[in-house]
């Protein structure tokens, strides 16, 4: 088993929880480290076993998770060291629809993934550092949650609520702190950085494009063919100052420390459902 020889160090960022009335709770997110890739793997696991081709050992492992893919798609289910993965599929279909081929726009395949005892075992034995972050002045972005997931917030019941993932084609809301998104200039507004792979594409969502848009919640529609598991930074550019009306003499630009990734849901706590004082945007003629 390839493994590293020095013990993992999982750092926490403890961040002020500014969506309860408590002033002395904190929320938990696991800070991110490098993205790797593929080639950043097989070079550490040639350099450990003293191959000399890197390219080689990249080359072995990207044709065994092809194959794993192709069972996938045959509906196997396919186990690793990481956990175990199986295809999903969600979707309705009238008795009338049955004798011909599906109609693939009303189906949604997916892979599940469990985790696995050798990663759970990885996880409980890694050291866990925590970060405390105060609380800044200026925007915060908390979390990016399909608007769905928000709605369930308003359920008194916590039990009724379940886990909504970020989709294609869906309203996404950014919880937030100062987060108001208006003011003069092309750079105001939400800017969305594709991070996994090396596309590197953007997406631009000026106020105009933005709702609802208040003080902790900032939402957008995220176009269809965005693709499923890919990842995304936040980026969020307002003149606006913290009274949400008086604008600034220069914009302010805040990234999230968090990405977030399309077909899952957040794990990052998400504002509740109701209404911000300055929720009736027709009396601001900023947005």
């Amino acid at each position: 088993m390839g493994t590293n020889s020095q013990r993992a160090k999982l750092t926490l960022k403890a961040l002020p929880h500014e969506l309860t009335e408590a002033t002395n709770d904190y929320y938990l997110n696991v800070k991110t480290q490098k993205q790797l890739t593929l080639a950043d793997l097989a070079r550490e696991v040639a350099a450990t076993h003293g191959h000399q081709n890197a390219a080689e050992v990249e080359m072995l492992t990207r044709e065994v998770l092809e194959l794993a893919n192709w069972y996938l798609s045959n509906g196997f289910t396919v186990t690793t060291p990481q956990g175990s993965f199986r295809t999903t599929v969600q979707g309705i279909l009238l008795d009338t629809e049955l004798n011909a081929a599906p109609n693939r726009d009303k189906l949604k395949l997916n892979v599940a993934y469990t985790m696995g005892d050798a990663m759970r075992q990885a996880l409980d034995e890694a050291e866990l550092d925590v970060e405390i972050t105060k609380a800044a002045t200026g925007p915060q972005l908390f979390s990016v949650a399909d608007a769905r997931q928000m709605e369930q917030m308003k359920l008194p019941d916590a039990d009724t609520r379940v886990p909504i993932p970020v989709e294609a084609g869906q309203t996404c809301v950014i919880s937030g702190r100062n987060i108001k998104v208006g003011g003069e200039g092309s750079e105001i507004g939400v800017t969305l950085r594709r991070t996994d792979g090396s596309t590197g594409d953007t997406l631009f969502f000026p106020p105009s494009k933005l709702y609802p848009n208040t003080p902790t919640r900032v939402g957008f529609v995220l176009p269809a063919d965005v693709e499923t598991g890919s990842t995304w930074q936040v980026t969020l550019c307002t003149q606006i100052g913290s009274n949400g009306n008086k604008l600034l003499k220069t914009p302010r630009t805040v990234t999230m420390e968090n990405t977030f990734t399309v077909g899952e849901a957040s794990s990052t706590p998400v504002a509740p459902g109701g209404d911000d004082e300055d929720d009736d945007m027709t009396e601001d003629p900023l947005t």
